[in-house]
């Protein structure tokens, strides 16, 4: 195994979790990086409808369920496992501040889609989310019942922004690493109403697909000379960005997008099309900075 930093993935007892967990022990063994079992005991804000001896119990109760949990997980883990390099650590921190410190010594986080309590999530935004927008390395949400097929694609989406050459290059590394053909998707116009400016528009929107078909090829070219071995092909619709890389990540074995792209600004952390996609890919996201 390596001395590079691991793959980290966080757990919780939920599905979503559980199918990270598992997703994350094929992704350590591939890339022969042992693997770390984060889980975050703790909760946002203080519960100051308790007393301070209340508070306690609930903090003992909750690092108590932790570590068997995480006891539970690396032992299965080392069964199924016994080459894999397994380490676990339950932290006193939310979920979200856990994966974040262990992001600083890791090479990739893994997240489930979902927590244990969603709606809970839809109000004060999912740990996935929050990982994604704020972790320095890049970050993979997978969910639960997402099944790819055996010849399933990486698709990395790209838009002209100075954040493709990232993109491409982790979508290509991930193709090469999985084996797998990669398929660069690009959408030439935000706007998804066929009509919606009439008839005279229609010459400029032969003009946007053709300057996207040179996008493609200007941007794909140096790192298909890279990676000659990787089936390469491409999507060009007129579409909205996040829709139509999560009808193409139903059928992917990965969809590869950056954390922010040309609509992005100095200080984001997580642009509205990545945004879109923690929440609502069909397949594992991985989202790179």
């Amino acid at each position: 195994m390596s001395d590079a930093p691991g793959i980290t993935v966080g757990v919780d007892g939920s599905a979503p979790a559980a199918a990270a967990l598992d997703w994350a022990a094929g992704y350590a063994r591939v890339r022969a990086l042992p693997l770390a079992v984060v889980t975050g005991v703790g909760w946002p804000g203080e519960r100051s409808a308790f007393g301070a001896r209340r508070i306690a119990q609930l903090k003992d109760a909750a690092r108590a369920d932790g570590e068997h949990l995480l006891a539970r997980t690396c032992d299965d883990l080392r069964a199924e496992f016994p080459e894999l390099p397994v380490t676990g650590h339950v932290s006193d921190e939310t979920a979200v501040r856990a994966l974040l410190a262990a992001a600083a010594s890791s090479d990739t986080v893994v997240v489930g889609s979902w927590g244990l309590d969603a709606a809970a999530s839809l109000l004060l935004g999912s740990v996935s989310a929050a990982v994604a927008a704020h972790a320095p390395v890049p970050v993979v949400v997978v969910h639960d019942d997402h099944r790819p097929g055996p010849d399933a694609p990486v698709v990395a989406g790209i838009d002209g922004s100075a954040q493709d050459d990232v993109t491409l290059g982790a979508a290509f590394t991930e193709a090469e690493r999985w084996d797998a053909p990669l398929v660069v998707a690009h959408a030439w116009s935000d706007v998804s109403v066929v009509g919606m400016f009439g008839s005279a528009a229609v010459p400029s929107w032969i003009e946007a697909r053709h300057e996207a078909d040179e996008l493609i090829d200007h941007q794909v070219g140096p790192w298909r000379a890279k990676y000659p071995g990787v089936p390469v092909g491409a999507v060009v619709e007129r579409e909205q960005p996040a829709r139509m890389l999560a009808e193409l990540s139903a059928t992917a074995g990965l969809t590869v997008v950056g954390a922010h792209g040309r609509g992005g600004f100095s200080g984001m952390r997580l642009g509205s099309v990545a945004r879109r996609l923690v929440h609502h890919a069909d397949g594992p996201l991985l989202v790179v900075r």
